[in-house]
């Protein structure tokens, strides 16, 4: 028996294709180097489907890759063919707990299917920036894409959840793991993450790209939707000057969403269409902007607001009075508009914004100290230029972290994905970026794709060597996502 009729006994003729264009699909996208298509795929629907897959794969030896949905960014899909795990059909939205404010999802829900049903609830989750619709929410949890709102209690949303082991176990993270959970009336159930015992098995799985498991459901942090909102833009000529009005921001602990980007990325994503409106926009923004939400909930938002208000005031007067607190935004009008942009994934009817301008895009990010990201902005900047792309294409995006104890520094380089010769000068850059970055200290919590990874792994080899170990112990047969680490 062969190993598509094998799967078929699992899961059924139906969930089981190794038809080319079909396996085609889940490669990845959005990739200067896309993967190799895995052999066969298979598309479960239950926790019991997908622990007889990686159960079978474990016991025959074969590389099982897990995927959650259609869009794949980063390179982080399937490398060494074997069998592709779809868990996209895992939609289930279990159970929206108002009290403890969590919501429980499965790996196939999309940030556009939670936006609405948490959206019927007054409620919502934080998300990164403008994610893509069809991306997977316990995915980009898991790979802990960077809140828009860099409060301590919004770095990290995953509460608990549910792992199957690449030997095929079932294992619970956080009082999720406890004897009563999901008990009626345990209305803290789910909401720890650290759980009994003095190892926190929920970190293992973090940016591990699926190589050490496979997250079944997670509960996750959600929020009221704020009841009433103040939207600002603030320009700026450099990006030494935004940092130090978000350095002030953020000591004053004010405000819900919060970052800056440069006026390509912003133009890229508030243009109507990319032909003439982007150019026309882009050359009426700044070269640094900074976006601010104050927001109030159930009780006294008005007074909120405007204490923060106050307090905003008072920030840019003492630290960069030569910038104007504005409600709008030159070229295209009111920031009234923000909260519904930010707080909803990118629409499914328009081109993604990071796709608009050249239809293809490659990322660098990594952590830094805030104070230190123009630093990087300058590098950067300089590297491209010396391998022949234009800085002045740069997309840019600061996110500070925990009230600015750190920052998300993130460069979008903008490619046509038919052009070669594109293609070959933003891998030079990629590369010779990653480089210069790691010469300035810059940490990479997420080494996507051997064009990073190696050189990390490289400066990291006593973590490198830890994180080997951990997989021999997790999955001693090496059958998860192999490849995609430093594995």
């Amino acid at each position: 028996m062969n190993l598509k009729e094998e799967l078929i006994g699992i899961a059924g003729a139906e969930a089981v294709t190794d038809d080319p264009g079909a396996l085609a699909s889940y490669t990845v996208k959005h990739s200067l180097r896309p993967a190799v298509p895995p052999n066969v795929a298979v598309s479960v629907r239950s926790m019991e489907q997908a622990q007889r897959v990686i159960q079978f794969a474990n016991e025959k030896k074969v590389p099982v890759k897990p995927s959650s949905s259609g869009v794949h960014f980063r390179e982080t899909g399937p490398n060494l063919g074997g069998i592709l795990l779809d868990l996209s059909g895992m939609k289930r939205i279990t159970k929206i707990d108002n009290r403890n404010r969590k919501v429980t999802v499965e790996p196939g829900v999309t940030w556009a299917e939670l936006t609405e049903e948490l959206r019927k609830e007054q409620m919502r989750t934080i998300m990164p920036l403008l994610p893509y619709g069809d991306s997977s929410v316990l995915v980009s949890c898991l790979e802990r894409d960077p809140s828009l709102i860099p409060m301590f209690e919004y770095g990290e949303l995953i509460l608990s959840m549910q792992i199957i082991w690449p030997t095929g176990e079932l294992f619970r993270t956080g009082s999720a793991a406890t004897v009563d959970y999901g008990k009626e009336g345990n209305f803290a159930e789910g909401c720890y993450p650290y759980g009994p015992g003095p190892i926190d098995a929920m970190r293992l799985m973090q940016g591990a790209q699926g190589t050490m498991g496979t997250a079944l459901w997670a509960n996750i942090k959600t929020e009221r939707l704020p009841t009433v909102n103040k939207s600002y833009f603030i320009g700026f000529e450099n990006s030494e000057d935004v940092v130090e009005a978000m350095y002030a921001i953020q000591r004053k602990r004010i405000g819900h969403e919060c970052f800056a980007v440069n006026s390509v990325d912003l133009a890229s994503i508030l243009a109507k269409d990319t032909a003439g409106d982007f150019g026309r926009l882009e050359r009426r923004l700044p070269p640094w902007s900074l976006l601010m939400i104050l927001s109030g909930a159930k009780y006294f938002p008005e007074d909120k607001i405007a204490y923060e208000k106050e307090a905003l005031l008072e920030a840019r007067n003492h630290v960069f009075p030569f910038a104007e607190i504005l409600d709008v935004i030159p070229g295209y009008g009111s920031t009234r508009s923000l909260p519904g942009l930010l707080r909803n994934p990118w629409p499914a009817d328009r081109t993604y914004w990071k796709e608009r301008g050249k239809g293809a895009c490659q990322d660098l990010f990594f952590i830094t100290t805030l104070e230190r990201a123009p630093v990087f902005v300058d590098a950067v900047s300089r590297t491209a230029a010396e391998e022949g792309y234009d800085p002045r294409e740069i997309g840019m995006y600061i996110q500070p972290i925990e009230f600015g104890a750190g920052a998300h520094v993130e460069f979008n380089l903008f490619y046509d994905p038919g052009n070669r010769e594109e293609i070959e000068t933003v891998e030079r850059v990629y590369t010779a970026s990653i480089g210069v970055a790691l010469s300035l200290e810059a940490h990479f919590t997420r080494p996507y794709g051997r064009l990073v990874s190696d050189l990390v792994y490289e400066k990291a080899g006593s973590y490198a060597m830890l994180a080997k170990k951990t997989k021999e112990i997790l999955d001693p047969n090496h059958v998860m996502n192999p490849g995609t680490l430093c594995f």
